[in-house]
């Protein structure tokens, strides 16, 4: 159904919606020619049925102006009694839907609280972590130093051992030397001693073939 021609006092709405074609401009945006200002509200007759007016695209316009009388007077019922059917589902089900997000909140800061007492506990954890690491490195390091100085003693005992041997080995040499003098001094005093008794026994011999 053709637009009628644009008359002295078509709005810019009108003149919008009349010199649309599909073959010149099917593919542009749709800019609604409102005069919609920030400041309005639904809440006024003049804003309502300016969006009424301007808010559908130019080929929706066409195709609803294309249907009979009949065919939009069906699709108001039909739309109408849907959307009044949705209405009353969404009224019955908005105290549940108050409920159920009621408790997702309710949840949601649950959730919160356990992830900060989380974020608490691993935080905990890292710094026992790093103060149990701490000290077993000392540990580590005082085991190691129990070894040095373990080490340090075997060898010191080791090198007085065989000092100890050294010397030990060096006093009985000299001690084997003493004894071996004193023997051949116990020797020598029993060979003299042999020697003055063999003197005196043949003095005595002397004397009694004098008398």
């Amino acid at each position: 159904m053709p637009h009628p021609p644009i008359g002295p006092k078509d709005t810019l709405g009108d003149i919008y919606y009349k010199t649309y074609t599909k073959e010149a401009h099917g593919d542009a945006p749709h800019h609604p020619p409102w005069g919609l200002k920030q400041k309005d509200t639904f809440l006024e007759f003049s804003p309502c049925r300016d969006w009424f007016l301007n808010s559908f695209p130019p080929g929706e316009v066409n195709q609803q102006r294309a249907q009979t009388h009949d065919g939009l007077y069906h699709a108001y019922i039909v739309g109408e009694a849907n959307t009044c059917a949705a209405n009353y589902q969404i009224v019955r089900e908005w105290r549940k839907m108050v409920k159920e997000r009621g408790d997702w909140e309710k949840y949601r800061e649950r959730l919160l609280r356990q992830v900060k007492d989380f974020e608490k506990l691993k935080a905990t954890f890292t710094e026992e972590k790093a103060k149990f690491d701490s000290e077993k490195k000392s540990e580590e390091w005082g085991r190691e130093g129990l070894r040095s100085k373990l080490r340090a003693t075997e060898e010191l005992l080791s090198k007085e051992r065989a000092e100890w041997k050294e010397v030990c080995k060096k006093d009985n040499q000299r001690m084997y030397a003493t004894r071996s003098k004193i023997t051949n001094l116990e020797a020598q005093i029993a060979t003299l001693v042999k020697k003055v008794e063999d003197v005196g026994a043949d003095k005595d011999h002397v004397e009694v073939h004098q008398t």
